[in-house]
């Protein structure tokens, strides 16, 4: 089995989060403009040869600008002599379903965080539904907030990690 990562595959990515999110979970509202910022690094994960898997990264300062009712990242210890345009948030993670249950939601977050980190990152958070809070724990993640329901009603919590 080979593995490749490739970055900005924004089609594929699509493709991926509309077969998850939107098909499989019901969610309305998938997409959204920085989704086509250039600051936006879209991560496809490919499995010999076929789309596997996706995630998206973006400076956090991105999120308030573009889409200021989106769920906002709570302060926390981890926050500390981290420069705003340090701060990116990681979303979207999805494998497709053929490829379930083979640990390659890691592997996209491992390669999002790198992307992150080459994009000039020190710290990423994220708003992960609450089941998939031990997938980002085990990948370094702390939960920093309570639950809550801002994301279409779905429980989800913020975690963080220092890159």
């Amino acid at each position: 089995m080979s593995q490749q990562i490739k970055t900005n595959q924004r089609n594929d990515a699509f493709a991926v989060r509309r077969t998850v999110f939107m098909d499989e979970q019901g969610y309305e509202n998938e997409f959204d403009s920085i989704d086509d910022d250039p600051a936006c690094v879209h991560v496809t994960l490919y499995i010999d040869g076929e789309l596997a898997g996706c995630s998206r990264v973006f400076p956090e300062s991105l999120e308030r600008a573009l889409s200021p009712e989106s769920p906002q990242s709570p302060r926390c210890a981890l926050d500390e002599g981290v420069a705003a345009a340090e701060t990116y948030l990681l979303g979207r993670v999805a494998v497709m379903p053929s490829f379930r249950r083979q640990g390659l939601a890691s592997v996209i977050i491992a390669a999002s965080d790198e992307a992150a980190r080459e994009a000039g990152a020190k710290l990423v958070k994220l708003h992960a539904q609450e089941y998939r809070h031990d997938l980002y724990a085990k990948q370094g993640y702390v939960q920093i907030s309570d639950v809550d329901y801002e994301d279409e009603g779905q429980p989800h919590l913020w975690m963080a990690k220092r890159l």
